[in-house]
């Protein structure tokens, strides 16, 4: 079966599971179609050929038909793992001085207003990690995203904000054939959940070969691991700091919750698997 029809298809059943809507699909089907229609209509690529120098002069050669080259950037936007201690770039860059001294001859704008998403982020069952809502909804389209292997065009739409906020996700396979998907999305700055200073939503699907691999969900935060660890105690949820953690149910071989540092921050890491 053709690389495109496949693809087709799992546009096809992430649409109908709800993970995309009808415009996602759309606009994803369009994309696909347009990908195939340039890769069957591409001319194949021209040799070089030589004009003969002319007498008295000196060789003079002309290149025909050069073939054109697509170079397709992979966004890294945070340049560490999701779960475990990765490097967050939006949490450990530091500004350089050509930057500080930009900023003390430039007028700072006005802070953004915090915006707290207490309300909004919910756990049914904070113990077990299980989400709820809108919370779930977007898990749910970060794994769509992962699946089709970018989130460009995809977007999730919360009320604390006017605009829809953007997916990212990459693909990568290393040389033992594992393959790892990661998908995210990053909160507008000064955006809070239970008072703890919110970066970011994480899922990792990681897929190895002969075996049933394993899932992995995040929630990053701005703040250290203690006082991560101590709010979300408070809250139900029984994740120790790394390395020790505690135990999830669940269907298979079940899995784990653990609070995870990072550079200038931390994360509560929930995940499944073999």
């Amino acid at each position: 079966m053709s690389d495109w029809i496949e693809q087709l298809e799992r546009l096809t059943a992430l649409h109908r599971s709800g993970a995309l809507t009808d415009a996602e699909f759309a606009a994803q089907k369009a994309k696909l179609l347009e990908a195939k229609d340039q890769a069957s209509a591409a001319p194949a690529p021209a040799e070089w050929q030589a004009e003969p120098a002319p007498a008295g002069g000196l060789s003079k050669w002309i290149l025909i038909g050069i073939p054109a080259a697509a170079l397709l950037a992979g966004a890294a936007w945070f340049g560490s793992t999701l779960v475990g201690g990765g490097t967050d770039p939006e949490i450990s860059a530091s500004a350089t001085a050509t930057d500080a001294a930009v900023a003390m001859a430039t007028p700072s704008e006005a802070p953004p207003m915090p915006v707290a998403l207490d309300g909004s982020l919910k756990f049914g069952a904070p113990s077990q990690c299980e989400a709820t809502g809108a919370l779930e909804a977007i898990y749910k389209k970060l794994d769509a995203a992962a699946e089709l292997g970018s989130g460009k065009g995809m977007t999730v739409k919360l009320d604390a904000w006017d605009a829809p906020l953007a997916l990212s996700a990459k693909v990568a396979t290393d040389k033992d054939g594992v393959e790892t998907r990661d998908a995210w999305v990053k909160f507008p700055e000064a955006t809070t959940w239970h008072g703890l200073k919110l970066s970011r939503v994480t899922t990792q699907t990681v897929m190895v070969p002969e075996s049933d691999g394993g899932y992995s969900r995040t929630i990053n935060f701005l703040e250290p691991a203690d006082k991560v660890q101590k709010t979300l105690a408070r809250l139900g949820f029984g994740a120790p700091k790394a390395p020790d953690f505690s135990e999830l149910g669940g269907e298979g071989c079940g899995g784990s919750a653990q609070i995870v540092s990072l550079d200038g921050g931390s994360a509560l890491s929930c995940s499944w698997g073999c």
